[in-house]
């Protein structure tokens, strides 16, 4: 069974190769190692659910705005998002739903990213599914 994601070894930030079985999967995937990699988040239980939708040109484009529109709900909601669903998938639109858990008493188990870049950024349809790879500013 492939892993829904591998961390990236990068000099000054930190980034991952999320993997899914769909481009919906590889997305949550990817949101989900985002999170992880703050939170260690595998076991937490989310309590409060935050609707996300974007659009872009690209499906590059469409990854960063994803996982930034998640970074910014989860910064200016003190959460720390665990749980992905996406709702609809489409060539320029990606829409769905995080939960997630106040940060209060929570600690952080990797450093802040204060971004999504597009350094080393990829969306690659394999004959076993879908890989992203996605570079964070921390």
């Amino acid at each position: 069974m492939t892993p829904r994601y591998e961390v990236l070894s990068h000099t000054a930030d930190t980034g991952i190769v999320a993997h899914g079985d769909t481009l919906r999967e590889a997305f949550a995937n990817a949101a989900f190692a985002m999170f992880d990699l703050m939170f260690e988040i595998d076991d937490l239980v989310g309590e409060a659910w935050v609707r996300i939708e974007v659009a872009a040109p690209t499906v590059e484009d469409l990854l960063v705005d994803w996982l930034s529109a998640l970074l910014f709900e989860a910064e200016i909601g003190e959460l720390a998002l665990c749980s992905f669903e996406i709702e609809t998938m489409e060539p320029s639109r990606v829409a769905g739903w995080a939960m997630g858990i106040p940060l209060t008493g929570l600690e952080l188990s990797g450093p802040p990213i204060k971004a999504v870049t597009y350094h080393d950024l990829r969306v690659d349809e394999m004959p076993a599914g879908w890989s992203v790879q996605v570079v964070f500013d921390v």
